[in-house]
């Protein structure tokens, strides 16, 4: 065995062993000594017995010497191995912290200018268009929601990587859940004359229907994209005690091959380039992700030409423990002037998301005072002699200032109560439970025009 060459974890162990015997022998040998110079009385037997003994012992003590300088060696190489390995392991570790708190903050500023496009082409969706234009308006509405899908997948990915994101599970009724979901993919499916129907469900599972919602809305989306005929059915059944959520379609199929990868990044398995929309081959591999949190099992069956089936396997729930997280959504269309005379302040430290709620307030009939500090709307109010029917601030302003602290100074200002929204792209789960305390509605960045309507009426 050469010193240059590691010694393996046997090799160690039969050395300690070879150790702890040369040890014993040593041992058993000056007995030896002691025993035959206490038992012989020949001095010349004993002298020549002593120096026999002496070699041996001499031999064995040098062999034992080597023995623990090789493994003293060997040990001080594997510590300073581990503390490397460890090294490494904190400095990844760090790596991907960095990540992901560089893709939240990049996903922040990029949503910046998403957000002031969707509030100008909401501000548009409304108004008297040609048909050409109008659908040029949709598209573009489209483009931006594809867009912001995109950021929050590279996000999800970056989170779930860093394990960021925690389930929140609880017990709920699928009839719920998918109506939530599946009526936007059946309008989606008639733009492309596809029937996308959903079977009626009155099951309950145990999961995280955020979570789950992000893997539904995924499978629903593939099908819609490689179905060129025929449609799409969601459907629920019970099997082995499990509730299966199934997608079906009749598009193009994956062939057998193909199966095994589909769930990796960046892979696209499909090759008919006539389907528009193909992405970028992210949005299966989040699903892998999201269902190993979730306990989920994801399968999938094909038929290269005929169409897929991808069943998500859940645990089934407690009826009485059943809740609705649930909420219908509204359409992007909203009446013109059906906010008439309202004053609203808005806090936005960039200008063109100022000028794009600017533009949709106005278009509903409000009167706007917009800043980029709650110092610069206080001042306006002050000087027009107005009070706000709500305040809307963006989060994230300049320097350590929040929409929160915004709300709070423009609020000290007035003795009458102001309902306030804070807009952010920020999926902080720990800033969620923060503007629940202070009783501050929450609305995601790109604004969704409908959405925002929705909540300022409720508010006032």
């Amino acid at each position: 065995m050469g010193d240059k060459r590691r010694l393996s974890d046997e090799e160690i162990k039969r050395l300690i062993m070879e150790n702890a015997r040369l040890n014993k022998t040593v041992q058993v040998l000056m007995d030896r000594v002691e025993q035959e110079m206490d038992q012989q009385q020949d001095s010349f037997t004993i002298f020549q017995t002593a120096i026999k003994l002496e070699e041996t012992v001499n031999q064995r003590t040098n062999e034992l010497s080597d023995l623990n300088r090789r493994l003293m060696k060997e040990l001080n190489e594997r510590e300073k191995v581990e503390k490397k390995l460890q090294i490494a392991k904190k400095q990844a570790e760090e790596a991907n912290k960095s990540k992901t708190k560089f893709l939240a903050t990049a996903s922040h500023d990029l949503r910046q200018p998403l957000n002031a496009a969707r509030l100008f082409a909401g501000s548009l969706a409304g108004s008297e268009l040609s048909a050409e234009n109008a659908r040029y308006v949709a598209r573009i509405g489209n483009s931006l929601d594809a867009l912001d899908d995109l950021l929050s997948i590279l996000l999800n990915i970056s989170q779930l990587d860093a394990g960021g994101i925690i389930p929140t599970f609880c017990h709920f009724r699928l009839q719920d859940f998918l109506g939530s979901i599946v009526p936007d993919y059946i309008q989606t499916g008639q733009e492309k004359d596809l029937n996308v129907r959903m079977v009626a469900s009155n099951h309950v599972v145990y999961s995280d229907p955020r979570l789950l919602e992000t893997i539904l809305r995924n499978f629903l989306s593939n099908a819609i994209r490689y179905t060129k005929t025929g449609g799409v059915v969601v459907g629920c059944r019970v099997r082995q005690g499990k509730v299966v959520i199934q997608v079906a379609d009749s598009g193009i199929g994956i062939r057998d091959s193909q199966l095994e990868g589909i769930f990796e990044e960046f892979i696209q398995v499909h090759e008919d380039h006539a389907i528009g929309g193909r992405g970028i081959g992210l949005g299966l591999s989040i699903v892998k992700r999201i269902s190993a949190l979730l306990d989920a099992q994801i399968t999938v069956s094909s038929t290269y030409g005929k169409g897929s089936i991808f069943n998500i396997i859940l645990p089934q729930g407690d009826a009485d423990k059943a809740v609705s997280p649930f909420t219908a959504r509204a359409a992007d269309i909203v009446a013109e002037s059906s906010l008439g005379g309202r004053i609203i302040a808005v806090i936005d430290n960039d200008e063109d998301v100022l000028d794009g709620m600017k533009a949709l307030l106005g278009k509903w009939g409000c009167a706007t005072v917009t800043d980029i500090s709650a110092d610069g709307v206080l001042a306006q109010l002050i000087e027009q002699d107005q009070t706000p029917d709500i305040i809307i601030a963006d989060y994230h302003l300049n320097g350590d200032d929040t929409g929160i602290d915004a709300v709070a100074e423009i609020r000290a200002e007035f003795s009458d109560p102001i309902p306030a929204i804070i807009i952010t792209s920020d999926r902080d789960s720990g800033l969620v439970d923060v503007l629940e305390a202070k009783e501050l509605p929450l609305i995601y960045k790109p604004v969704v025009a409908a959405r925002l309507h929705a909540l300022i009426r409720h508010l006032i």
